[in-house]
């Protein structure tokens, strides 16, 4: 009989001690016996440490990596790709459960398709008290096996939705060719679309995948995604940055950051960041409009700050509203900022000029 190959299951938690128990569980009984679990501590502050080594000395083929102060979910999802060696990986979070055929079934697919880069499984979401709340429905689903690999990523920028079709089973091949995972909203969504251009992305249409209490407010996911949310660290200073504003604008605008490091010759990374902006304007313009709106009402404030700063200050700031601005042009070529942008490099320079005098 020949040898199963292996997957790395790459486990990271922050203070998870009332969930993480079952969710190490859910991969201790899995069918598929090749498994090689790793558990990452994420600076966790509770009990979840003392949970992770009781589970190593049980089982010695455990291995635990801790972090010494919490960096939050995007490094430990990047740190889940990086760790281990084997063909296969899983990056798994410390409080959705899979079902215990969850890797066998999705290997079966990913073995019987050797161009497939991911797969995953259909979910629900289930409450603390065990409660079914619902399952997600089956257009969630990511199917893009087109031989384009342009056609591909379209697929998945117009299809992807919820975190089901994010926790699946990576193969390493495509893992090692995305570019490192940047701080932005909508990170997931562009890391798909990148994967699915060296390879296909399929799923088991089964219910395998147990999400715990379902998604996030966006607005609280882009928060987070940022460099200061992931350090703990207030969005609401004259250091941060103002793309988190704007949540699914930065997420459209995260697909043309994306595709312009993209391992595809130049030509179709063009071709491809063309697509972006009509792809989501017809899934979310309303709500595109919306954030554009919603962030031009708050520019006199934003302006009227930078004008008060020292001049280094400002400057940071400047950089920052900038950004902002592009990424809304970019997406909402209507929407016109062009006298915000001179004034922000008129208070910019009038900053540095007070200082020099």
């Amino acid at each position: 009989m020949p040898l199963l190959p292996v997957v790395d299951v790459n486990l990271f938690v922050f203070n998870g001690e009332a969930t993480v128990d079952a969710a190490i569980e859910s991969v201790r009984s899995q069918t598929w016996p090749a498994i090689r679990l790793t558990l990452i501590d994420d600076g966790s502050t509770d009990a979840t440490f003392e949970i992770l080594r009781e589970h190593a000395n049980r089982d010695p083929t455990i291995r635990i990596k801790r972090n010494r102060s919490n960096t939050g979910a995007i490094p430990g999802f990047q740190r889940a790709f990086w760790f281990g060696d084997a063909d296969f990986v899983m990056p798994k979070s410390g409080d959705d459960l899979i079902a215990p055929d969850f890797v066998e079934r999705v290997m079966e697919v990913l073995l019987a398709h050797p161009a497939c880069m991911m797969c995953h499984a259909a979910g629900l979401v289930f409450t603390g008290e065990a409660e079914v709340r619902g399952t997600y429905p089956a257009e969630h689903a990511l199917l893009a096996t087109s031989t384009d690999p342009l056609a591909r990523a379209r697929q998945v920028m117009a299809r992807y939705t919820s975190s089901p079709s994010f926790w699946g089973i990576y193969r390493r091949d495509g893992v090692d060719r995305l570019a490192p995972i940047r701080y932005r909203a909508g990170w997931d969504h562009a890391l798909l679309a990148e994967l699915a251009l060296y390879g296909e992305i399929r799923h088991v249409p089964e219910v395998l995948y147990w999400r715990r209490d379902g998604g996030k407010p966006v607005g609280r996911l882009a928060r987070a995604a940022t460099e200061l949310g992931g350090r703990g660290l207030g969005l609401e200073g004259a250091l941060a940055e103002q793309r988190w504003r704007t949540p699914l604008i930065t997420t459209a605008y995260a697909h043309i950051e994306t595709f312009a490091l993209a391992r595809l010759p130049e030509a179709a990374r063009r071709a491809l960041i063309a697509e972006v902006p009509g792809i989501f304007r017809a899934r979310w313009l309303a709500h595109l409009r919306h954030e554009a709106a919603v962030l031009r009402a708050e520019l006199p404030g934003l302006l009227a700050r930078m004008a008060r700063e020292d001049a280094l200050t400002a400057g940071w700031m400047a950089r920052g509203l900038s950004d902002a601005l592009r990424a809304v042009e970019a997406i909402l070529p209507e929407e016109d900022f062009s006298l915000v942008h001179l004034e922000i490099t008129t208070l910019a320079g009038e900053t540095f000029r007070r200082a020099a005098a």
